[in-house]
């Protein structure tokens, strides 16, 4: 009987360590400090657009870009930065990006994350917490070259990103947090840190990647096959960055939206408590913070055309943050939120 009982705690317990020991994903040095690029102008935007151009698998109008101001192409008073969600592109957030820096006369740049807004058998198979985390922050840093203020705006993945970068570089002079993934609504996509969390999704997907069914615009703008790896550096951006340690170091203006009606209407993808919470840890006064829930956007996704279905209310909330509360002037008289919207689908 002694000897069942000792085999029997030994399985156990070599059971546990092997559990306890297995793969999990490294998420590699996570830091919010950022890199060097290059102050002239000309030769930045010349590097982005080689960049991109040499990449034959992005997808069209998801590139990286910067719209000028105006035809002087030169640093404006204020740059605004847009970071994509997760698997999306620029277009997640049009025209709601474009109208605010035309109106207020600011350096726009479109970022495109990591391993995104491509075409390809193996999207997000090479993606990690950290280079996902570099990615965005060569985008604030291209930011501070084309402005001498920044404003990051960022949806879903790119508001967290933007959160994070904030907190550790207190210069920046706003946030405008649409959707940001404070905490999935299905707290299951934590199981990726853990050990032989990628191998259980593997196992239960049947297979190494996930695919959407997507048709028109949406296929254009957002992917619709993702590696497993790219969930598990999703996972690891949010649990180990999104804390209360980093909301209580970002102490400028923030805007934050996103779709709520009711418990039963509300965004599916990301918790709405979750931001909510954030919003009153964050060290910004309170006078320079704003949060509104849009009941009738009806999507994740509040600022696109493509999605919500009530972008002109984003627009124009945003609009109010911006010189209401951030104090910017316009340059331009009133954007009508009525602009007709260029479609760039295939």
């Amino acid at each position: 009987m002694k000897k069942v009982l000792a085999w029997t705690v030994s399985g156990a317990l070599l059971l546990s360590l092997t559990v306890i020991l297995g793969p999990h994903p490294d998420h590699g040095n996570l830091n919010g400090q950022l890199p060097t690029v290059t102050t002239n102008l000309t030769e930045l935007e010349k590097e982005i657009n080689q960049l991109e151009a040499d990449n034959p698998l992005i997808k069209d109008d998801n590139e990286a870009r910067i719209v000028w101001a105006d035809s002087s192409h030169e640093k404006t008073p204020y740059s605004i930065v847009y970071l994509h969600g997760f698997g999306a592109s620029q277009g997640e957030g049009a025209p709601v990006h474009t109208m605010l820096a035309k109106k207020y006369g600011c350096n726009l740049y479109l970022s495109r994350l990591v391993e995104q807004g491509i075409e390809s058998d193996s999207a997000f198979k090479a993606m990690t917490a950290q280079n996902l985390l570099e990615s965005a922050k060569r985008a604030v840093a291209i930011g501070k070259a084309l402005g001498d203020s920044v404003i990051i705006m960022g949806t879903s993945t790119g508001g967290a990103l933007g959160l994070y970068i904030a907190a550790e570089n207190p210069e920046m002079a706003g946030l405008v947090l649409y959707s940001p993934i404070i905490a999935p609504r299905d707290e299951s996509l934590f199981l990726l840190n853990r050990p032989w969390g990628i191998q259980l999704m593997r196992t239960m997907e049947g297979n190494d990647y996930v695919t959407e069914e997507r048709e028109g615009l949406t296929r254009q703008y957002w992917s619709n096959l993702y590696y497993i790896e790219g969930y598990a550096a999703l996972a690891g951006i949010v649990e180990e960055t999104m804390t209360k340690e980093t909301f209580q170091k970002v102490t400028c203006p923030v805007f934050l939206g996103y779709y709520y009606k009711n418990e039963e209407e509300q965004d599916n993808l990301v918790s709405v408590d979750a931001m909510r919470t954030m919003f009153e840890q964050l060290a910004t006064p309170s006078t320079q913070k704003y949060q509104e829930a849009f009941p009738n956007a009806k999507n994740h996704v509040i600022a696109s055309y493509i999605r919500s279905k009530d972008w002109k209310s984003v627009y124009e909330s945003t609009d109010k943050f911006l010189e209401e509360i951030m104090h910017l002037t316009p340059v331009t008289d009133s954007v009508s939120a009525n602009l007709p919207v260029t479609l760039h689908a295939k």
